[in-house]
């Protein structure tokens, strides 16, 4: 008895709605939990989610005419309202870098472990290897990983223990060594999760869990990786730790992008997962229109040129060529005659032309095509020197409850 009755008070609780609530700020689902028979239930909540997007699709129907009609009337649309997400609520604790031109921060990065690299004294030579007895699969994704990483060496693992590896990797001038492991469950399939990077020859030593993998071979429309230097795209690492473990990715890669192979490598961290791709971009002139204010989140005000052609009611190509037809029939019909009132407009003429806008029907866009291979990093542990897995003194190791992701979802830690 008293089970039913806690199962009637926790539907009434479901069920309940205060006086001072707004109905449209409940979701469909907190009004429908209370509805106990499920097809009712089911009946109920497709409606009100028919009638909220048809609601929601005249609201933007809406405020896309208030836009078009502003843009006709010569004015600025009013900016879009820019909604709350995780990143841009994120709590930011005291080791948030608010401003990179910081003198202290200036200071500890000239006396760090990659202060030569940056100063250019040192030059990029890597060690890649592997865990014990590697699978195929592991020799695949490593095959796709040297077509990013240049100046990236091969050598087996055997029987050598890291502290070994490490100890012969300095003496031979290497500035980083990759261990790849990956688990051996053969029933499902070896598959690649983690990375131990190790930056030579003072540390520190950064463990990585590696997911989500995926080969060029199964990206769609992939290319094929040139030999060039690429470029580097380091995004949101913006705390202190997240600094300084981009710092040690951007020491795996040289220093001097060659342009002209058109290569970027991203590492994008977002919510401290941290988001490897490789591209190649090209920039291509596009025929069309497309109005500067029609983007998501636009705030930036309308060019002049492109009002006045709204005004004007052309559209594309249609107006120019009616115009051009007209001055083409303007001009037959002119006097040849007269050499000093031919050159005065010449003269007017090419000065009206400098004053043109560029034309609205050709714009150049951006386009990538993905090379591969895609995969996602998480960052576990971070050691000062080199790896010491019983010795070694750690600057942070992933734990939930004590860095507080656990109990906030806005907190982060790169």
């Amino acid at each position: 008895r008293a089970c039913a009755m806690g199962k009637v008070a926790a539907t009434k609780k479901r069920g309940r709605r205060f006086d001072g609530d707004d109905p449209g700020t409940e979701t469909v689902g907190s009004l429908t939990s209370g509805i106990r028979n499920k097809q009712r239930r089911s009946e109920l909540y497709g409606k009100l989610k028919h009638e909220r997007a048809v609601a929601k699709k005249k609201r933007r129907e809406t405020r896309q005419k208030a836009e078009a009609e502003a843009i006709e009337a010569g004015e600025t649309p009013e900016p879009r309202q820019i909604p709350k997400t995780i990143e841009n609520t994120r709590v930011k604790d005291e080791t948030y870098i608010e401003d990179t031109n910081d003198a202290d921060l200036i200071e500890q990065d000239a006396e760090d472990e990659f202060a030569s690299y940056f100063s250019q004294a040192t030059s990029p030579k890597i060690i890649v290897t592997t865990s014990r007895n590697p699978s195929g699969d592991m020799f695949k994704f490593l095959e796709n990983l040297f077509t990013v990483i240049p100046n990236a060496y091969y050598y087996a693992r055997r029987t050598y223990h890291v502290k070994e590896i490490v100890k012969h990797g300095t003496a031979r001038g290497f500035t980083d060594i990759l261990v790849f492991n990956e688990n051996k469950k053969f029933s499902k399939g070896a598959r690649v999760n983690g990375m131990l990077h190790i930056h030579l020859p003072e540390g520190p030593t950064c463990l990585y869990k590696l997911s989500s993998l995926v080969l060029s071979k199964e990206i769609k429309n992939h290319g094929r990786a040139t030999s060039h230097y690429p470029e580097l795209i380091l995004n949101n690492f913006n705390t202190r730790l997240g600094h300084r473990v981009g710092r040690m990715f951007a020491s795996v890669f040289p220093q001097k992008p060659e342009f002209k192979g058109r290569r970027v490598v991203t590492f994008h961290n977002q919510r401290d997962f941290i988001f490897f791709r490789h591209h190649r971009y090209v920039f291509e002139e596009k025929k069309g229109r497309r109005l500067p204010h029609a983007g998501h989140l636009a705030s930036a005000e309308v060019p002049e040129h492109v009002k006045q052609s709204i005004k004007e009611g052309g559209r594309g190509k249609k107006g120019s060529k009616k115009k051009s037809s007209k001055k083409a029939t303007d001009s037959d019909d002119e006097d040849e005659d007269d050499d000093s009132d031919s050159e005065s407009d010449s003269g007017s003429a090419s000065e009206k032309e400098d004053d043109k806008p560029p034309p609205i029907s050709t714009m150049i866009q951006a386009r990538l095509q993905e090379l591969g291979p895609r995969f996602t990093l998480r960052l576990m542990s971070v050691q000062k020197g080199t790896f010491d897995s019983k010795h070694g003194e750690y600057e942070y190791v992933r734990n939930t409850d004590t860095d507080g992701t656990r109990h906030c979802r806005r907190k982060f830690v790169l």
